[in-house]
């Protein structure tokens, strides 16, 4: 018969379920949104427009969007305080930072 996940999970030591938790809330917590980074941050879809100096509704947009510009990313995230770095992950080899990928104002 199958066991369920809270079945499994009750059989293992408790440090392995520590160890099993923290890193699910690390790969939950790599996979946040440009909202919920916002979020993160008590910030506003009005706050990052001013700091964006684009409307309100523009932000929603960005934060709903699957496809954008790399440079679109770039300023949201510089927006928010951080960096953006892209890095690219082949088998045989370890991450690869790209480099490159600039403003067209800035190059």
């Amino acid at each position: 018969m199958a066991k369920s996940l809270d079945q499994v999970m009750k059989a293992l030591p408790a440090t392995r379920k520590r160890k099993i938790e923290q890193r699910s809330h690390e790969l939950i917590e790599e996979q946040l949104t440009l909202q919920a980074l916002r979020k993160e941050l008590n910030l506003t879809q009005e706050a990052m427009a001013d700091l964006l100096d684009m409307k309100q509704a523009n932000i929603s947009k960005v934060e709903k969007r699957e496809d954008m510009l790399i440079s679109t990313l770039r300023s949201y995230v510089e927006a928010l305080g951080g960096t953006l770095e892209l890095v690219a992950r082949l088998p045989g080899r370890g991450p690869v930072k790209l480099e490159g990928f600039r403003d067209r104002e800035a190059s």
